[in-house]
């Protein structure tokens, strides 16, 4: 039986969601910039550190996709207890490599592990948060990438500058370890969902509404995945920003994020999500063409802070509107099968971007303004089809809630 909804969200499973996603996020971020770090002592070629990333995302696809159909069989609460744990577990034996194979495939494991408890988390904050309140709710979740940003990373980078590169595997993984058993103590007891699994997600491949976010989902993050592992070679080589200058713009886009994604959360549960995914999407477009495509002489703090806010409220509020379509017996199994589109979305937009893309004698960037065209294209894409699923969403709500004509005899 699926898994009843309370009146009301528990705060202390909503706060073990945040950290959770934080910290999961934050361990996946941190891989690229620590490289500088550890490429030496483990005889790794600087060029391949993006190998570890890169292969992470599509196990985590890999594994997201294979799972999918048991997802929801799980006692929701026991399998996110044992994929926090393993994940965490995997993540610190990182610390215990010996070479670049040792770190890679360990890494690789923990990336795997990502995808299934990615979808088991959300799953389970869907079956604890009231629909009324979700909009919010989910927002609050989906700030750990924001929070990972500002806070993982910039904490794993200090630790190994001070330390050594194996410092922060070993704390994040010593944290993950802890926030494992906090949940195994103080999350809410959340049952099996389903008992049929294939049927299930055979259900959901079939469902149109399904296939549509499933493809949302994968243009949104193959815009976004396109530009931004460039943007701190554009700032610096490109536009001249100095290099020192470029985290404080990260700072700014991430604490913006925090604001947006809240309030395109209360918008949603204020019964205006047309108006949060609407306005995200289209100052997103506005954004990317003056800044990046047409690179108009603004300043950059307000155009990459923008950016990075719009493209994080309309995230969120895609994952809150989109979450209303599988049953309760299949959000995780439809989550999985997203994280899926979004991991090799992610994975393919990077690695296409990077060998489109070319660099002048100077290191300045060719072709990135025909990137964020494309990127602009796929976002007016988006925003059609979230449209679709909005009025489809609707007219089935309303359909619902039409009583039925009571026949008379006559």
């Amino acid at each position: 039986m699926p898994n009843s909804t309370p009146s009301h969200t528990p705060l202390v499973a909503l706060n073990l969601a945040l950290l959770i996603n934080t910290l999961s996020i934050g361990s996946l971020m941190m891989a690229m910039p620590l490289g500088a770090d550890f490429v030496a002592p483990l005889g790794m070629r600087p060029e391949h550190i993006g190998y570890i990333s890169g292969t992470a995302t599509l196990a985590a696809a890999a594994a997201s996709l294979l799972a999918a159909p048991w997802l929801d069989r799980c006692p929701r609460k026991h399998a996110l207890v044992v994929l926090v744990a393993l994940r965490f577990l995997t993540l610190g034996a990182c610390a215990l490599a010996r070479d670049g194979t040792d770190l890679l495939l360990l890494f690789v494991i923990a990336g795997a592990l990502s995808g299934p408890l990615g979808a088991v988390l959300m799953a389970a904050m869907l079956d604890l948060i009231p629909p009324a309140e979700r909009g919010r709710r989910l927002a609050y979740v989906a700030m750990g990438f924001s929070l990972a940003a500002i806070v993982v990373v910039p904490f794993a980078l200090s630790v190994s500058q001070y330390l050594d590169w194996r410092s922060p595997f070993l704390i994040t993984g010593a944290s993950g370890l802890l926030l494992a058993g906090a949940t195994a103590w103080w999350f809410p007891p959340l049952g099996a969902a389903s008992r049929r699994p294939r049927q299930c997600l055979t259900t959901l491949l079939r469902h149109p509404l399904c296939r549509v976010a499933m493809l949302v989902a994968a243009v949104q993050m193959a815009g976004h995945a396109g530009l931004v592992p460039h943007f701190a070679s554009f700032f610096q080589f490109n536009l001249g920003v100095a290099r020192a200058d470029i985290p404080g713009l990260y700072l700014a886009g991430g604490l913006a994020s925090i604001v947006a994604m809240r309030l395109g959360g209360r918008l949603i549960d204020q019964g205006h999500g047309l108006l949060a995914v609407a306005g995200s999407n289209l100052t997103l477009i506005a954004v990317t063409l003056a800044g990046f495509a047409l690179q108009w002489p603004l300043p950059l703090l307000p155009v990459f802070t923008l950016f990075m806010a719009m493209s994080s409220a309309r995230f969120s509020a895609t994952q809150a509107i989109v979450s209303a379509i599988p049953a309760p017996d299949q959000r995780a199994a439809f989550m999985a099968l997203q994280n899926t589109m979004v991991s090799v979305a992610s994975g393919a937009a990077g690695i296409a971007s990077a060998a489109y893309l070319g660099s002048a004698a100077d290191g300045a960037l060719i072709g990135f303004d025909r990137l964020a065209w494309l990127a602009a294209g796929g976002i007016l894409f988006a925003l059609g089809g979230m449209v679709f699923i909005l009025r489809r969403l609707r007219a089935t709500d309303a359909a619902s809630a039409t009583p039925a004509e009571v026949p008379t005899g006559g």
